[in-house]
């Protein structure tokens, strides 16, 4: 197999050789013709020359295009997903190498589709068969893809390929998904179609830096929101019925302690006194029970006044003197007076004495507890830091939950009901805020409460 370059120089060799015999042929036979032949024979060289000239040149160019031709040819093919029988060897060398690049190429391609093919099916199958509506939006607005999950009420079946307006039924998910594909964030919804409820969850998809398409997550959440309704009219119901027979049990336990003047070293006196300190604390909890469903229901409407925050932790300070001062306690908080903010102030009073009687807890004797506040990008951070046993990343994530205690013991010993957080975290949403907790660096937590300055 020769180079291009070795073909053609061999041809055009061959050619001059031809030509060289060829004109050696008419100088020796010109001799022997008149001279009327002569100009005639000179003629039938020269087209002799240019015949062969012409022809080795088709030759060559054959040589060239014909493969040429097959390649682009099979080029197309491949281009349009064909990757069909192997292009055969030329025999010029470059064509060759070129060739067997390509069928190389086909080949790999060939099995890299089909890897695609299988890898878009288990997808495609996957996504089919999840529990959660899935869907694909591009830049123009219009669905690439949707599962057949979706309910039809939200959104109509077969839509590929058309706009999000003319398919999208409810109205909440359209504007949710419009606002969301404009700002180009990643946001969440809840929802309601009817008597179902739905959460919607979207994600622009990038590639490099560029959205290009968002998807979307649809989940039918009937089922838990029917449970968790179902859960806080227990709560709420159990709460109240509790409510009566321990108010009478105290009312009783009360009357007994006074009308049979116990000696205080008597085990009916210390079991007396164990009885009101029980049932003390099943108010207690039954109190917040009430507080917690009551925040949870919405019953709660915020009544936001100006107030002094400074003058309203004096008011705090004094009502649970008591609890840090047995413990030799101080709270000191680091707050320049007046220091107004607007909300609702008997519910921040709550929030209040609930983080600041829990870091008392579970903080040692002894101990500070600092409450701090400040303002910034018109948003009110109030903080309370204890000097207490701190609380790992694991319970941080559910410290905020009912009943949830970092130490147990601790927390039976001080009389906690395991509310307080949750009414907490309850009180801060009312207020469009957040609570948060992190690790104090000399030891302890950090509660902080921030919510927009109204």
């Amino acid at each position: 197999m020769r180079s291009f370059f070795s073909t053609l120089l061999l041809l055009n060799w061959g050619l001059l050789l031809v030509l060289l015999a060829l004109a050696a042929g008419v100088i020796y036979i010109e001799d022997f013709v008149s001279l009327q032949i002569r100009p005639l024979l000179f003629f039938a060289y020269i087209l002799l020359a240019i015949f062969g000239t012409f022809n080795i040149s088709i030759y060559i160019a054959r040589k060239i295009t014909d493969p040429l031709s097959m390649v682009e040819k099979k080029t197309k093919e491949i281009n349009a997903g064909d990757f069909g029988v192997e292009l055969s060897s030329p025999d010029i060398r470059e064509l060759a190498n070129l060739t067997s690049s390509i069928n190389e190429m086909a080949r790999r391609l060939k099995h890299q589709f089909l890897d695609l093919t299988v890898e878009k099916e288990k997808f495609n199958y996957l996504l089919q068969n999840l529990k959660e509506g899935v869907f694909a939006i591009d830049r123009n607005k219009k669905f690439l893809f949707l599962n057949r999950n979706i309910d039809d009420t939200l959104i109509t079946k077969n839509s590929q390929f058309k706009d999000i307006k003319s398919t999208i039924k409810n109205k909440e998910l359209l504007e949710f998904i419009e606002t969301n594909i404009k700002k180009g964030l990643e946001a969440r919804i809840e929802f309601g179609e009817k008597n179902r409820f739905y959460t919607a969850r979207i994600y622009p998809i990038k590639s490099d830096a560029v959205i290009q398409l968002y998807i979307g997550v649809l989940l039918d959440t009937t089922e838990d929101k029917q449970n968790q309704m179902i859960r806080e009219q227990f709560f709420q119901n159990a709460s109240h019925e509790l409510k009566t027979p321990i108010t009478s049990i105290k009312g009783y336990a009360e009357t007994l302690d006074i009308k049979l003047k116990l000696a205080d070293n008597s085990n009916e006196k210390r079991f007396l006194d164990a009885i009101l300190r029980n049932t003390d604390r099943l108010i207690r909890i039954v109190e917040d029970m009430l507080t917690v469903s009551k925040l949870e229901n919405h019953k709660t409407t915020l009544n936001a006044t100006e107030f002094s925050l400074s003058q309203l932790l004096d008011n705090v300070s004094q009502s649970l003197g008591v609890i840090y001062s047995n413990k030799n306690q101080t709270l000191v908080y680091k707050i320049s007076p007046p220091f107004l903010i607007k909300a609702d102030r008997l519910l921040i009073e709550d929030l209040l004495v609930n983080l600041i009687s829990n870091a008392s807890a579970y903080s040692p004797e002894g101990s500070q507890v600092v409450v701090r506040a400040d303002s910034e990008n018109e948003k009110i951070k109030i903080q309370v830091i204890d000097q207490g046993i701190g609380i790992s990343p694991e319970d941080a994530e559910r410290i905020f939950e009912r009943f949830f205690r970092v130490d147990m013991n601790r927390s039976r010993k001080e009389g906690g009901t395991g509310l307080g957080l949750s009414i907490v975290k309850h009180i801060a949403r009312l207020h469009s805020g957040e609570v948060t907790v992190a690790p104090n660096p000399t030891g302890g937590s950090i509660f902080t409460f921030e919510f927009p300055q109204k």
